[in-house]
C-alpha cells in the first residue's frame, strides 16, 4: 500500500523539479565586445631584397647573428626578420631605415 502512495508522490516530484529546471532562463548579455588581436600580413621576402640599411643595422646589433628569414609589409615600411645566433632564434622587427621596432603581445 505504501507504494501505491510513494510511486505517484515520487513521480510528482520529478515532474515538477525538471519543470523548474527547464524554465530557468540564462541572461545574456549581448554588450560584450570580442576582441580580436588583428595580426599584421608580411609577404615573404628573399633575403637579398632587404634594404642595405637593414642588412646594416642586423650586423651591427646583432653581431654574428644570420638572418634565417625576412617578410615585409606590402609598402615595405616594415620588415620582420628571424634571426640565428648560435642556437637561439628571435624574431626581430625594423623599419626601412635600420630601426628597431619594439612589438608587445
Amino acid at each position: 500500500m505504501k507504494n501505491l502512495f510513494l510511486l505517484p508522490v515520487l513521480a510528482f516530484g520529478l515532474l515538477i523539479g525538471t519543470q523548474n529546471m527547464n524554465a530557468q532562463e540564462v541572461a545574456s548579455n549581448d554588450d560584450t565586445e570580442v576582441i580580436t588581436p588583428v595580426q599584421e600580413k608580411y609577404i615573404d621576402l628573399a633575403i637579398e631584397n632587404l634594404p642595405q640599411p637593414v642588412l646594416d643595422a642586423v650586423a651591427k646589433d646583432y653581431a654574428g647573428a644570420t638572418i634565417k628569414s625576412a617578410g615585409a609589409k606590402e609598402d615595405a615600411s616594415e620588415f620582420r626578420l628571424i634571426l640565428k645566433q648560435g642556437d637561439k632564434e628571435m624574431e626581430v622587427f625594423c623599419d626601412a631605415d635600420g630601426k628597431w621596432i619594439s612589438k608587445k603581445g
